[in-house]
């Protein structure tokens, strides 16, 4: 049962549901259409609904990119590619619903992941709101190569729980 449910409209009201949740410590579980398999969208804490203020696209065709907010659906990508013969390769059995946000957070893929990837293979950047609520774009070769800094400690627990797979899309609870 999740503590509540807050639906964000934009960009704004999301960094400052962000600020407030860091501020009280309080847990989020985002959530699109809540169409994956392994329940990452159910939690105790507070159920960020992004169905609101995030279907939105920009498409970029001469370049053969679009720009999708997190509620855009699979099949709404591939509707708006498909006239330039383009596509969005993975497929998930859920596509018809499955938002772009639910499957970049658990990198979903579909028949066809062995040929062509998961989404992670098709994804150039995305904005995040990061734990201060501060909007980033992070971007695909763009970093400096620098990872997140890790304890002795740390490391071992991510080397002991990280499943040995080929494919994660493992929630934390």
């Amino acid at each position: 049962m999740p503590a509540a449910v807050a639906v964000p409209r934009g960009v704004e009201e999301l960094q400052e549901l962000v600020r407030w949740a860091g501020a009280t410590g309080s847990p989020l579980v985002p959530r699109g259409a809540g169409s994956g398999m392994a329940g990452g969208s159910v939690g105790r804490g507070v159920v960020v609904d992004m169905s609101q203020g995030f279907n939105w696209t920009a498409p970029d065709w001469s370049r053969r990119r679009l720009w999708a907010g997190a509620s855009v659906t699979w099949a709404a990508v591939t509707a708006a590619a498909r006239p330039f013969g383009l596509r969005l390769p993975p497929d998930p059995s859920s596509g018809a619903f499955a938002t772009s946000g639910g499957m970049v957070a658990t990198n979903a893929a579909g028949p066809r992941s062995v040929r062509c990837g998961s989404v992670r293979s098709w994804i150039d950047a995305v904005e995040i709101i990061d734990a201060a609520g501060a909007a980033r774009r992070v971007v695909r070769g763009a970093g400096s190569g620098e990872r997140f800094a890790l304890s002795a400690d740390q490391r071992r627990l991510v080397e002991a729980r990280f499943p040995k797979t080929r494919k994660n899309s493992a929630a934390t609870r």
